[in-house]
């Protein structure tokens, strides 16, 4: 019985500090914190494919974050949140692979893989050629029905495009008038 009630009185301070502490513990884990977003990235090849330019939006709260290629390339980003815009960064020159952001706190976020700009260049021309093709035999169709002696409708071109609008511009106004010259031979 003594055994017993010495392992009592030894345990009685133990419950009373737990006891004493719990409450506060409990009000400490309900106090809110700083919201943390786990964000995204992309990792977009250079045009010749030697490197990489890592690219991520939306790592708010995270404490600080890394960088980390498969290639086995780790880059410390440092906490994002001061940044304006908070929780971006960029990252070019890197070697190609494959990247994930590792935040102190939060996730670990893969990155997806976009195309090169060259890529991306060349799909819109050739959709934009494909849309003029199309809208060029519309408006021929229409011309020629209208009459034979009216002439060939052209497209209508807009100032101040960028390189890379007038690129898409060029290939709309060729695809346009070779919709059109098709759709006036053919019904004229």
């Amino acid at each position: 019985m003594k055994s017993r009630t010495r392992r009592l009185t030894a345990m009685c301070p133990l419950v009373a500090v737990s006891l004493g502490v719990g409450p506060a513990a409990v009000a400490d884990l309900a106090a809110p914190s700083a919201v943390v977003t786990a964000g995204s990235c992309t990792v977009k090849p250079s045009d010749d494919g030697t490197t990489v330019t890592v690219t991520g939006t939306g790592f708010v709260g995270t404490g600080g974050a890394g960088l980390r290629g498969s290639s086995g390339n780790f880059e410390g980003l440092g906490n994002l949140d001061g940044l304006d815009p908070p929780g971006a960064f960029t990252r070019s020159g890197l070697p190609p692979g494959d990247y994930l952001v590792q935040a102190q706190v939060g996730t670990v976020v893969h990155c997806k893989a976009v195309r090169a700009d060259k890529e991306t260049n060349k799909e819109l021309v050739r959709a934009a050629r494909d849309r003029g093709f199309a809208d060029g035999v519309k408006a021929g169709k229409a011309a020629a029905q209208e009459s034979c002696d009216n002439a060939m409708p052209k497209p209508k071109k807009q100032p101040g495009l960028t390189a890379q609008d007038e690129a898409v511009e060029k290939a709309y106004e060729q695809g346009f008038l070779a919709g059109a010259t098709s759709a006036f031979d053919k019904f004229c």
